[in-house]
């Protein structure tokens, strides 16, 4: 018994050490993430999609389209960018904390009417044929013309305009992508409105 101790002991030492250099690695990875500031590809696309938009097929090009038609408002992990032609029309997209993995969603939102235009996940690894399913259309179809004056709530009786259905089996990431995106909202709220003639990026 006491012969099996120090290798007992080594190797409680060995897993708090890999722990350790496991957890520094990770909290790298998000100060890189959440230091970005620019759209990605993927993103643009994204928006287009959600805001009708017609991008060129060359991605120079898409993002130089891109960039004429939004300008950035807000860095940071929660980003928001306005349109140069309707001020009332924002997009923002967001990171966080799934059940496995960080989420980054994109959104389109009408301040005027105060609705979520459309909705895309852009980076998810949650569990495959469950939490995956936020990427897929009959998820983020319901959040096309989602009342959100107040926030969005999951339900799984949507009684109030602002509820959506969290995906059967993926509780934790569902409510991910409610916290994400209320979190945006709230954020959005403390921009003014009218800052379209505003050259100032908020970091």
């Amino acid at each position: 018994m006491t012969a099996r101790q120090p290798s007992f002991f080594i190797e409680i030492k060995f897993m708090l050490g890999l722990a350790t250099v496991c957890a520094v690695l990770l909290l790298l990875t998000r100060a890189g993430i959440g230091s970005r500031a620019d759209q990605s590809l993927d993103a643009i696309r994204a928006a287009a999609a959600i805001c009708r938009v017609e991008l060129p097929q060359e991605p120079a090009e898409a993002i130089k389209e891109f960039e004429r038609q939004f300008i950035l408002r807000s860095r940071g992990r929660i980003q928001f960018w306005q349109s140069r032609s309707r001020s009332d029309l924002w997009l923002c997209q967001a990171r966080g904390a799934g059940m496995w993995a960080e989420i980054a969603l994109l959104f389109a939102y009408d301040r005027t009417h105060r609705r979520i235009v459309g909705m895309r996940v852009l980076e998810q690894n949650e569990t495959a044929g469950l939490g995956d399913r936020i990427a897929e259309e009959d998820f983020y179809s319901q959040f096309d013309e989602l009342e959100a004056a107040n926030g969005i709530e999951m339900k799984a009786i949507r009684i109030h305009g602002n509820q959506f259905d969290a995906v059967s089996g993926a509780t934790i990431t569902s409510r991910a992508v409610e916290t994400l995106v209320n979190r945006a909202l709230r954020q959005l709220a403390e921009i003014p409105a009218e800052v379209a003639d505003s050259r100032g990026v908020r970091p």
